[in-house]
């Protein structure tokens, strides 16, 4: 009887020691239980949010005020990641033609992208109807979202339509008929300046007034998404805001000052603040044509990076500004859910912003005063930003906003 007892007694001790070691260490045993699951690594588990988090906390990451954006807001279920018409020619999709664009599509989506932006001209032409008739009929039946691209009269040509009535019922029908493939659309440099000087209007929202877009915009079926293209540094923001909130679905948002990433991350909580609509940010892997005529290098790779951390934090998606072949660019579809690259862009991004403060990124290197016009906009959004922060929560002060919109 009493050996009995002891043996029990002896269990006893050993199974509390056991709960006690994995009480002590529960992340080693956490690792466990997933590193069995279905045989998949830690690393592709656990989601972008936790990692995230994780990341914030080990470098002492602070949102400060309870009014800016979480993480968690950015890093939702709804993030999606979006290719905007690449220079490679194997993934113009709308220029390719049946098993091939069926491949190209394939191969997009097992990279990570999800939505396709392509330029329409005119929906009256029968080339462009037909095009964009064929790629919608083979993405209906995959998960890829199409985005057609308008352009304003600052890009616009002699082939393109403004006739907005048209291009509405246009739009209505293509959802009806490719509910799965056709998303929606937007207007190219909506509230950019026009530099033609044979246009009629400087600022390409006075010419969607002076075409009454937001009137024929009522006509919009729901189920059309409206992204208009904005900029941080564009004209007339207020106009946007004040005629045709009622009418987005969102914001693809981009910016003419890309070289600076300093202010990116405020530039997007204010953005999302004023709009209150889902944002997807442009990134640049690659020069633009006015960067190219003021003799700049193209984005170096810590410049992306750093572009690529800041916005996949703050915003609620990406796209990819052509250039997909780009190697940081593949790094970031490959390595996107995994905590060390995370981390590595992370490191950028603090290096790259460090080096900004004080002037010393190669990117502007032998350009002297070129990018004085961007210190100004950046200098506009972190007084409006700090004003912002300020203020009480219960107070809904906008004098912070007019210098940002007016």
């Amino acid at each position: 009887m009493n050996h009995d007892i002891l043996i029990l007694l002896g269990i006893g001790i050993i199974c509390f020691l056991l709960i006690q070691s994995i009480h002590s260490v529960p992340n080693s045993f956490y690792i466990f239980s997933l590193s069995i699951n279905n045989n998949y690594p830690f690393s592709k588990i656990i989601s972008h949010h936790e990692i995230i988090q994780e990341i914030r906390a080990e470098n002492g990451i602070e949102t400060g005020n309870n009014k800016v954006k979480t993480l968690e807001d950015s890093t939702s279920k709804d993030f999606t990641i979006g290719l905007w018409t690449p220079t490679n020619t194997s993934f113009v999709l709308q220029h390719l033609k049946g098993e091939e664009q069926e491949k190209a599509i394939d191969s997009l989506l097992n990279k990570g992208y999800r939505e396709y932006y392509y330029v329409m001209n005119n929906f009256e032409d029968p080339r462009y109807l037909k095009m964009t008739e064929n790629l919608l009929e083979t993405a209906n039946k995959t998960n890829l979202k199409v985005i057609i691209i308008l352009l304003p009269p600052s890009e616009g040509g002699p082939d393109t339509s403004y006739n907005w009535k048209g291009w509405i019922k246009y739009f209505n029908s293509l959802e009806k008929k490719y509910p799965s493939s056709f998303e929606g659309f937007t207007i190219d440099d909506f509230n950019w300046i026009s530099t033609r000087d044979y246009t009629k209007f400087k600022n390409n929202v006075d010419f969607m007034e002076y075409s009454k877009l937001s009137e024929i915009l009522k006509d919009k079926s729901k189920e059309v998404k409206f992204y208009p293209t904005v900029y941080f540094e564009g004209r007339k923001t207020g106009i946007v805001v004040k005629k045709y909130d009622n009418y987005i679905d969102g914001l693809v948002v981009a910016t003419g000052c890309y070289y600076n990433v300093s202010t990116l991350e405020r530039q997007l909580h204010i953005f999302s603040e004023i709009f209150k609509k889902p944002i997807r940010y442009v990134v640049y892997p690659t020069i633009t044509y006015n960067y190219s005529k003021l003799d700049y290098s193209p984005p170096t790779d810590r410049l992306i990076m750093a572009t690529l951390s800041i916005a996949s934090n703050s915003s609620n998606g990406l796209i990819i500004w052509r250039d997909l072949d780009n190697p940081v660019i593949q790094e970031h579809m490959e390595s996107r859910h995994d905590k060390q690259y995370l981390s590595q862009i992370y490191n950028a991004k603090e290096k790259q912003i460090r080096d900004e403060k004080i002037g010393r990124t190669t990117e502007f290197a032998g350009i002297k005063n070129a990018h004085n016009t961007c210190n100004s906009w950046s200098k506009k959004y972190n007084e409006a930003y700090n004003e912002w922060v300020r203020l009480p929560s219960e107070i809904q002060h906008n004098d912070w906003e007019k210098k940002i919109l007016y």
